[in-house]
């Protein structure tokens, strides 16, 4: 953990000279989030032991003083992630949850109980996938497998290198296999790492990560065993090479850092994606305003259009499915680079895509600024509202809202949440946000848009700060930045109204230094609800006996919306939780079944309407895609037992959108011949129960 910790500082330190050299870097380099545990870079400050993972017995104290009607519920099982905690969740297609932990490479699977509980589910691990990664391109296919694409962290020990590799998982075989790499393009970051083992004894480092292109002999080579001074003595093959001095430790997954910088020749990294249809899907780019579809069958990437302001790359985005049949996108950098209001439309008929900007005149209205170079340009969730409208909320405590209808958008309610009970800025400085059946939209954010800046008094040597104007909403762990102040310091006490003292002694004595207090990933996190027909946002948290959030920036957690219409939570620990919202949705919205059929071999078609549901479900960003607007079926017999099919070649990607679909399942291996009452569910939005009788016949070839 130590060495993990001192290596991710060695790196900031060094990246911060490349701002200087290469302004082309800054773009990706310069946006980048720490690892949550258990590799935390303290860019900020490392949540405190005593508070992170707790145990199920701590979850069930804090839960007993809670409200006895809270609508959150832990798990009974927490996930077996241990200390890595738990990322993405992902909706599969026989209705259990695709699950990864932090460490980038661990999978697992959570499977509702056979009530069809989420809350009493039962956890397993899956193959661990070949490459580690974490924040990246993801979809499930209509075939059931997992597409994932990209990394901003990758590889063995999980630096910051923007892969451009990716991979399919197929549940069946529960199997991993590559794909081709996201294409080569200019202006890809410059690194001056790489990890690689090495071996007591030996010159060679082998299994280099991400590769050894770009590294030259003579260079200078440094890291935990090799002898100083060592450089490359030869460029052995894209995984090896040879230095001019044995290592004195065997070591795995080092990381190797040289005098030099090389650029990546392929860099895809935490840029969103959609699926556009059966086996295609369409990805943004790092670093200009290209996009590409992934061909499924043919393992083959193509070009499909440029976006209209092309310097504006896709990162930091996310894509919003519409029910025309288009993906809307908030282009944050050409809005804060000229303090306008930009987005674009992606047309999935034509493949190209086209400006619906305020400030270009192609779309009436006004979109606020919801990200800022102060807030690392993050941004968080869009999601598809059931009025058809797309629900943007920003960094900076401002949300927006566009109505496709008027092809215009307004500004949305703000954000304000509390910081020692004063109301204060919050926004979603990367961060989960999910729909409801309800059309409520329930989201996380934290205080990194309360960031502030005063003067305070600083002595040399001395970590007390005095003279602050006002500590009334400072947060201990808040990151301090100022002249003379350490780089990396934070708050360690809140001592008074006027003083505080922090992490590193001062290198100077300064009277009424401008000092900046907090910003993008700032404690706490807090829960919001948004109601549409409200146009209002209040704070949920105090509902949610989670002792983590107090502790923790928005970035780490993740929302999930299951087929139940319920809300699975994670801060990122491995204990998850459940909300259960009391309000049925609209009876005009939920998917209807008009028929199933046998089909033979033990499969059968479902006919209907709206199957794929009123929007993706959940969203976070740019980092992560857990879109599941597709049909998940269960079969409930006369018991009470709840039965998931596994459901595939949907006829339709689509959100809101009428017409007859279908979709074809195969039942649960424990179905046996008898009447059901069949549901199908989008993006957590059920159907009534549709009764159907499954014969002997029908279920051969099945397996059963």
């Amino acid at each position: 953990m130590k060495s993990q910790m001192t290596r991710g500082l060695a790196s900031f330190a060094v990246l911060v000279l490349i701002v200087i050299s290469w302004p082309q870097f800054v773009s990706a380099q310069d946006r980048i989030k720490p690892v949550p545990h258990p590799f935390d870079i303290p860019q900020h400050a490392p949540t405190p032991a005593s508070t992170h993972f707790q145990s199920r017995a701590a979850v069930n104290r804090a839960s007993s003083t809670s409200n006895a009607v809270s609508p959150w519920t832990p798990l009974t099982n927490q996930s077996p992630s241990g200390n890595s905690g738990v990322q993405i969740m992902i909706q599969s297609t026989d209705g259990s949850i695709l699950v990864q932990s932090y460490d980038g490479q661990s999978w697992m699977k959570l499977t509702p109980d056979a009530k069809g509980s989420y809350i009493e589910g039962t956890w397993s691990t899956l193959a661990p996938e070949p490459v580690a990664r974490l924040y990246f391109a993801s979809q499930i296919l209509t075939d059931g497998r997992l597409f994932v694409a990209g990394g901003e962290y990758s590889g063995p020990g999980l630096l910051p290198n923007w892969s451009n590799t990716g991979e399919i998982y197929d549940p069946l075989t529960n199997a991993w296999s590559l794909i081709t790499p996201y294409p080569n393009q200019p202006n890809c970051p410059f690194l001056y790492y790489v990890s690689g083992n090495t071996t007591s004894g030996s010159a060679q480092i082998t299994g280099v990560y991400p590769y050894t292109t770009g590294l030259t002999v003579g260079e200078q080579v440094f890291g935990n065993g090799i002898p100083f001074p060592a450089t490359i003595v030869s460029v052995d093959s894209p995984t090896q090479i040879t230095i001019s001095s044995p290592a004195s430790q065997t070591l795995t997954a080092n990381v190797v850092t040289f005098n030099e910088y090389y650029q990546l020749t392929g860099c895809l990294g935490d840029d969103p994606s959609t699926l556009l249809s059966k086996q295609k899907i369409l990805v943004g780019d790092l670093v200009n305003g290209n996009t590409y579809i992934y061909d499924v069958a043919s393992n083959a990437w193509r070009p499909s259009g440029t976006k209209v302001y092309a310097e504006d790359s896709s990162d930091e985005e996310g894509w919003t499915r519409t029910s025309e049949g288009t993906i809307l996108a908030y282009d944050l950098f050409q809005s804060i680079a000229t303090n306008g209001s930009y987005a674009e439309k992606y047309d999935l008929r034509t493949g190209k895509w086209r400006s619906i900007s305020p400030s270009d005149g192609t779309a009436q209205g006004t979109i606020p600024q919801l990200s800022s170079p102060n807030l690392g340009f993050e941004l968080g969730p869009s999601l598809r509202l059931q009025d058809g409208r797309v629900f943007d909320i920003g960094a900076t405590q401002h949300t927006a809202l566009y109505n496709p209808i008027g092809n215009a958008w307004t500004a949305g309610p703000d954000i304000s949440g509390t910081l020692n009970g004063i109301a204060s800025p919050f926004g979603a400085d990367d961060a989960p946000g999910a729909i409801l059946p309800n059309g409520h939209v329930i989201f996380a954010a934290d205080a990194g848009a309360s960031q502030f800046t005063s003067s305070g008094n600083i002595t040399a040597d001395s970590q007390v700060i005095t003279g602050i104007p006002s500590t009334a909403i400072l947060q201990v762990f808040w990151s301090v930045n100022g002249s003379g102040i350490t780089p990396g310091s934070f708050i360690l006490s809140v001592d008074s109204a006027s003083q505080v003292t922090i992490s590193s002694p001062a290198s100077a004595t300064t009277s009424a230094d401008a000092i900046s207090w907090g910003g993008t990933f700032s404690l706490p996190t807090e829960l919001f609800e948004f109601d549409p027909l409200m146009n209002s946002i209040h704070q949920i948290t105090s509902a949610l006996p989670d002792p983590n959030l107090p502790f923790e920036p928005s970035y780490p957690t993740r929302m999930l919306i299951l087929p139940t219409g319920q809300l699975l939570f994670s801060d990122s620990s491995s204990q998850l939780w459940v909300y259960t919202s009391e309000d049925a949705p609209n009876p005009f919205l939920r998917p209807f079944i008009t028929k199933v059929n046998a089909l033979g071999g033990g499969k059968f078609r479902l006919s209907g309407l709206q199957l794929d549901g009123q929007s993706s479900g959940a969203a976070y960003g740019d980092d992560d895609q857990m879109d599941s607007n597709y049909p998940i079926i269960r079969m409930v017999d006369s018991h009470g037992n709840v039965l998931y099919a596994r459901t595939s070649n949907w006829s339709k990607i689509v959100v809101g959108e009428d017409g007859i679909e279908t979709v074809d399942f195969t039942p649960n291996p424990e179905v046996t011949p008898g009447n059901y009452s069949l549901i199908v569910s989008g993006a957590g939005i059920s159907s009534f129960p549709f009764p159907i009788e499954i014969k002997r016949d029908e279920l051969k070839g099945s397996g059963h």
